[in-house]
Parts: C-alpha cells; sequence; structure tokens
C-alpha cells in the first residue's frame, strides 16, 4: 500500500469520527434530562442511520489502517527473530492469518452494527 495515502487516510477517517463524536456527544449535552422517547426519535431518523452506518465503515477502514501497519512493522522476519529464529521463518505466515483475523472482525463488526441500526 502507498504510504503516504494511508497516513492521510488514517487522517480523515479520524476527523470524521472526530466529528461524529462531537455530533453525539451535543445530541446528550442538548437534551438533559435524556428521556426514552427523546432518543428514540433521534435514532430513527434517517440521517442518524445513514451517519451510523457509515461512521461503522469508516471505523472499519480506519482500524484496518492501523492494524496493517502494526502487522507489517511487527510480523517480520526481522522483529520476529528477535523471539525465535523458528518464528522469524513463519513471519508472512503469522502476517497474513493476523490480516485475515482483523478483516474478518471488521467485516463482522461492520455487519453487526447494520443488522442492529438498521432493524
Amino acid at each position: 500500500m502507498i504510504g503516504s495515502t494511508l497516513f492521510y487516510a488514517q487522517r480523515l477517517t479520524a476527523v470524521f469520527l472526530l466529528g461524529y463524536s462531537l455530533w453525539l456527544l451535543s445530541f446528550f449535552i442538548l437534551n438533559q434530562p435524556l428521556e426514552y422517547n427523546i432518543w428514540v426519535f433521534f435514532t430513527d431518523q434517517m440521517h442518524f442511520l445513514i451517519l451510523t452506518s457509515i461512521m461503522a465503515i469508516i471505523i472499519a477502514i480506519h482500524a484496518f489502517i492501523g492494524l496493517w501497519t502494526i502487522g507489517t512493522d511487527y510480523f517480520t522476519s526481522r522483529t520476529l527473530g528477535f523471539l525465535s529464529p523458528a518464528i522469524a521463518k513463519h513471519a508472512d505466515v503469522i502476517r497474513g492469518l493476523y490480516s485475515l483475523l482483523f478483516t474478518i472482525w471488521g467485516i463482522s463488526i461492520i455487519i453487526f452494527i447494520l443488522l442492529i441500526i438498521w432493524s
């Protein structure tokens, strides 16, 4: 992957996450005391559902970039060789399994979030 593109994508997704968090925080602050009916009305609105769906995908992208960076930095023959030369031989397999694990986990979380908010 291209390093500068990932750097900017990571920062852009962080800005979107901050904006979404501030939007939710402002809702909580401006609607005191928060009552069930107000919360249901807010969460049933189409813009909330769409923004939350987009944020689920953005969270997964943000996490994927961060976890991919960790995997490529730390699951190499050189870094795993400090633990054991036998483990270093399998660095590519370990990095591949690591990537597969967090990709499946991220997709599962997106599906789970979308099923919850759209049902």
